[in-house]
């Protein structure tokens, strides 16, 4: 009996460690980086966003993709703000954070201020 449940218990951690080893990209959006207009851009959809200014890793939220299948450059929202207008790309690597805003976005939050053209 000691046996039988020692093989049970096995088989139970390593059904649980399996599932947890999951790629974490699996619900991940792979974004496209290019070129557009002689600046970067991230293409995502139909909606383009181009660098607005430099923010901290504290304000980005939820990681929802990564940008040409590079898993460490991380695609996250930006603090409460609508993914429709506003990301957050960051490379994990450099440990920068660039906000990135949608270009046809008019309204620009409270303390911020671009520093790209």
């Amino acid at each position: 009996m000691k046996k039988l449940l020692t093989a049970l218990f096995a088989v139970i951690f390593l059904m649980t460690f399996t599932s947890c080893a999951e790629t974490p990209t699996a619900d991940l959006i792979n974004m496209q980086g290019t070129e557009r207009d002689g600046k970067y851009a991230v293409i995502w959809e139909d909606r383009t966003y181009f660098p607005f200014c430099v923010v901290s890793k504290s304000d980005c939220s939820q990681q929802i993709g990564y940008v040409n299948g590079d898993t460490n450059d991380r695609v996250s929202m930006y603090k409460g703000f609508p993914a429709e207008e506003w990301l957050v790309s960051y490379l994990t690597t450099d440990g920068g954070a660039i906000l990135l805003k949608e270009q046809s976005v008019t309204e620009i939050p409270d303390g911020l201020q671009a520093e790209y053209e």
